[in-house]
């Protein structure tokens, strides 16, 4: 009965707000559910779609004997009305954000109280359509527009694209102060920047004399790193799409000078992505090809899509497949975390209000997260209570620095048992053998995190590579486990604002500098000058006492030095 009720309010409220915000605004009078039944369903599912009771719980547990004009101008004011109801100004001929707060929620001599409720709900809008959606008077002969209901000023306001959007209310685009900061940390992400520069580097490399259709045959750099660009213009091929952020010459083929073009419209992994904007609280996965949503059935299905082979069978980025511990060859299955899934180390967020953990609400996918005070918290002591972040970190280069020794291991094995079976003598078992190793090694490779994701399935797999090649090498004892190559990583994220991660590998111990620089080549920071042990480190460089700009980082180690350049953002 609960839901019928819902459902007949929300008609009610369909019909009877549109005509107030066509009379007030010039907005189309016809009623959005009779096109689009499939998506007010989805509406009605969602949270966006019951607003209210969570704003008069608010009031009731910390807003007792304030006015309503408190929580909207008062020296503590938190402008409920501009995420959770924007149009709801438009009722009643028209209203102010402390008048709207008057008419829904129920006071006692104009004052809040401990019981505070809702009131006048089949007129309170809730995130309505008209919230991110501007519908001219002509609709359709003239579309709607995606922008954003503007509540203190009774306006709408363009937004880029479609997460700049959502980062209005889920971020502090409208609300500088917001504790509510998934649209910043998306933005410090992967998800959210650095992606078009990554294909227009695979692109220039590995695609030149390819069309952007033939590239999408071979390798769907769409699907993964922007699937929602294909919404653009009003729909577009994923092909298009490739042609449409890439540089092609003269017969539309990519070129090893191939660049970034129209940055400012390029998606990247938007928040639409895996939200559908209509039901974002189902997760769900954009598909480019079919322009449709899948629903998934587990955070980390979601996850897989594109992190693992569930989307695309042939993918060499398995990171989901080695958290599973199956698909070795002749390899027990094996998990090291058994029933942790992705979200729980890479979106952790604690109970603290105000940090950084809670804010972010795990769009920074990051296992350590840098708190306000320059504190690092880790995911990692959620289950692991004796931890702290530095043990936790200790434990996770570990695990790399074996990941890799046994990697280069491995490879040098590999490559020797390849030059065995040049040998007109070699038996089928070497080829099957050395199959096997190259497999395994590979298999193990496949995961991005160098060697977290699932230590003990990882080197079992280096392990039974190793043992094969030397299977076929004839070697009979284990070649010396050795440290990676010197190598300093790019920083992450880059761009960043105010704080970033520059990791970096030593071949050998040693005597060790790292250094920040500006372009003109003036030092404005040494973040290492000691004696450094062999393996992966992790500096954090926290440039808020610096302006935007782009910086140079250079660590010297021994006779080996390497120099990187990062962007501040601020």
């Amino acid at each position: 009965m609960k839901n019928v009720n819902k459902v007949v309010t929300a008609s009610i409220v369909f019909s009877f707000f549109l005509f107030l915000t066509s009379a007030a605004y010039s907005q189309s009078t016809l009623n959005c559910q009779l096109c689009h039944s499939n998506q007010k369903s989805s509406w009605m599912m969602s949270r966006h779609s019951n607003t209210q009771k969570d704003i008069a719980d608010e009031l009731s547990a910390n807003w007792v004997g304030q006015a309503p004009d408190s929580v909207i101008h008062g020296s503590q004011a938190e402008d409920c009305v501009g995420c959770h109801a924007p149009t709801a100004v438009s009722v009643n001929g028209g209203m102010t954000e402390t008048q709207v707060m008057s008419t829904f929620f129920t006071t006692v001599s104009g004052k809040y109280t401990a019981v505070t409720d809702t009131v006048n709900s089949t007129q309170w809008p809730s995130v309505y359509c008209t919230t991110c959606h501007n519908v001219p008077s002509n609709h359709p002969t003239t579309m709607p527009t995606q922008m954003i209901f503007n509540s203190q000023t009774a306006s709408y306001d363009s937004v880029q694209n479609v997460s700049a959007l959502c980062g209005n209310c889920h971020g502090n685009l409208h609300f500088a102060d917001t504790d509510h900061q998934l649209y910043n940390a998306w933005q410090e992400s992967k998800h959210g920047h650095g992606g078009q520069a990554d294909i227009a580097g695979e692109l220039s490399a590995n695609d030149v004399g390819a069309t952007p259709a033939e590239v999408i045959n071979d390798e769907d750099c769409i699907g993964c790193h922007a699937p929602t660009s294909v919404q653009l213009n009003g729909g577009i091929t994923e092909a298009q799409a490739l042609g449409m952020f890439f540089s092609v010459d003269a017969n539309g083929q990519f070129t090893s000078a191939t660049a970034p073009i129209d940055t400012m419209h390029w998606t990247n992994v938007a928040c639409n992505t895996c939200h559908d904007p209509h039901n974002p609280d189902t997760l769900s996965y954009y598909n480019s090809a079919t322009k449709s949503y899948q629903v998934m059935s587990s955070s980390d299905e979601l996850c897989g899509q594109c992190h693992g082979n569930l989307r695309f069978p042939g993918t060499d980025h398995l990171s989901y497949n080695i958290s599973q511990g199956t698909g070795g060859v002749n390899v027990s299955n094996q998990v090291t975390m058994p029933g942790a899934k992705c979200i729980d180390c890479h979106m952790h967020k604690n109970d603290i209000d105000g940090s950084n953990t809670k804010n972010y609400a795990g769009h920074s996918w990051n296992i350590f997260v840098e708190e306000s005070d320059g504190s690092i918290t880790a995911s990692c002591t959620t289950c692991h209570a004796a931890m702290t972040a530095d043990s936790a970190n200790t434990v996770i280069t570990s695990w790399q620095n074996q990941f890799a020794a046994l990697d280069s291991t491995a490879e040098a094995l590999v490559c020797a048992a390849d030059t065995v079976l040049e040998n007109p003598n070699a038996t089928h078992q070497d080829s099957v053998n050395a199959a096997e190793a190259v497999a395994n090694m590979t298999y193990a490779e496949s995961d991005e995190s160098g060697g977290f994701h699932n230590h003990k399935y990882s080197v079992a797999l280096f392990n039974d590579a190793i043992a094969k090649a030397q299977t076929v090498t004839g070697v009979k004892v284990p070649f010396k486990v050795v440290p990676a190559q010197f190598s300093l990583n790019q920083n992450y994220p880059n761009p960043f604002n105010p704080s970033t991660r520059i990791q970096y590998t030593l071949s050998t111990s040693g005597y060790t500098v790292l250094k920040v620089y500006d372009v003109l080549g003036r030092e404005v920071s040494t973040l290492v000058d000691e004696v450094q042990h062999a393996g992966l480190h992790t500096v954090t460089f926290n440039a808020s006492t610096l302006p935007s700009g782009v910086y140079l980082y250079k660590v010297t180690s021994g006779t080996n030095s390497s120099v990187k350049k990062m962007l501040l953002l601020k």
